[in-house]
């Protein structure tokens, strides 16, 4: 019998908040994502200790940036658990509004900051948001209601379609322009399944596709910055370039093989010493396979597996059409994020600077994220 077939008394008065509220969510996926991101505390540090200590003389430096993180997405992960759906749905406009306004505040100098030629960061002080992370949220949220709303023009292509895509490509070419073309990507992959999930023809679907492909090959190869390119071959064949641009893909590779099945040992990485890059961000996965090995990894996939079904457990059993779009949307946006990210470091898929979700060090992927599924939560609260 699972936990969602019995019938609690959950308004009884005789219960503690506590108790309701443990029943009001989803125990799986509050459990799995606890044990994400307990694992990722301790692989961030891990990871990054190695860095603080020669960049900032400081071992705890990213570790303490770490827990603020997610102290502040617990915070927003409540907030969102308990706030009104319909009142958040009402929102969606201005929250919308607000991403246009972040993605073009990053290029206002005293206001973005700028870190390897990249415009993607608002200076807060002690951290920095990134609004494309916001952007997700945003167009999930967004889509959701007008999918939910104009759902008889949705089978249209040019009154249903093309102003959904008009919009999310106008966000989708801000993060470009940063540029940022991975985060570009995957925000027009989770707009194109939304739309697909919300009822769109897969004739329309596909006729974007077919258009798009060919223009993003030719942006990559012929018309984008030079670094596209270099992933693209790197990923054909790394070892053509091992010293250059092979080589973040050959060290995750080699801290992958190193590990083994259950890995050199929490803390014994040796790629970690200044060999691979991007450790305790876009290549997390590697270190985890390098000290837990396999056994390690097969966990974090099989964790990322129970959210998948847990969100489309709770989208299924939504009390309306808005949130059971955003339930879904929420958990294909946290599930095709984790799996691009540990393609890209087995080799699967070009580096694409993609993080990996509650694992990966990074204040606004962690604050979005737990937002996100404090949202999934609070569907899941209304189907008891």
């Amino acid at each position: 019998m699972t936990w969602n077939k019995i019938t609690l008394p959950v308004n009884d008065e005789r219960l503690s908040f506590k108790t309701r509220w443990w029943w009001d969510i989803d125990p799986y996926l509050f459990w799995s994502i606890l044990l994400l991101l307990l694992l990722g505390i301790v692989m961030v540090f891990s990871a990054s200790m190695t860095t603080a200590l020669y960049a900032y003389g400081d071992v705890f430096y990213f570790l303490k940036r770490h827990l603020l993180g997610i102290l502040l997405g617990f915070l927003f992960l409540t907030i969102f658990t308990f706030v009104s759906l319909d009142r958040l749905r009402s929102i969606n406009r201005f929250l919308l509004l607000a991403t246009f306004v972040s993605l073009i505040l990053v290029f206002v100098p005293g206001v973005g900051r700028v870190r390897g030629g990249s415009y993607r960061w608002i200076n807060l002080g002690a951290l920095s948001f990134q609004p494309s992370e916001l952007a997700k949220l945003s167009i999930i949220l967004y889509l959701a209601d007008a999918l939910a709303n104009y759902k008889e023009r949705v089978e249209d292509f040019w009154q249903g379609i093309m102003p959904f895509m008009i919009l999310v490509g106008l966000i989708c070419l801000l993060v470009l322009i940063e540029p940022d073309l991975s985060t570009a990507f995957f925000l027009f992959l989770v707009a194109f399944l939304m739309l697909f999930l919300g009822g769109s023809k897969l004739q329309h679907l596909l006729l974007i596709l077919i258009v798009l492909i060919p223009s993003g090959v030719f942006l990559i190869l012929f018309g984008g910055k030079d670094y596209w390119r270099e992933r693209i071959y790197a990923f054909v064949d790394p070892w053509k370039d091992p010293l250059g641009r092979g080589f973040h893909i050959i060290q995750s590779l080699i801290a992958l093989g190193s590990g083994g099945i259950v890995g050199r040992g929490l803390g014994e990485s040796r790629q970690k010493f200044f060999f691979l890059p991007d450790r305790h961000t876009d290549f997390i996965f590697a270190i985890i396979g390098e000290e837990l090995g396999f056994i390690g990894t097969s966990a974090v996939v099989i964790l990322f597996i129970i959210i998948l079904w847990r969100g489309w457990k709770i989208s299924q059993g939504s009390q309306d059409e808005f949130r059971g779009l955003v339930a879904m949307g929420v958990t294909l946006s946290i599930i095709l994020q984790a799996f691009i990210n540990m393609a890209a470091v087995l080799k699967l898929l070009p580096v694409t600077g993609v993080t990996l979700p509650l694992l990966s060090y990074g204040s606004s992927s962690l604050i979005i994220t737990l937002s996100e599924l404090g949202i999934l939560f609070n569907v899941a609260r209304g189907t008891k």
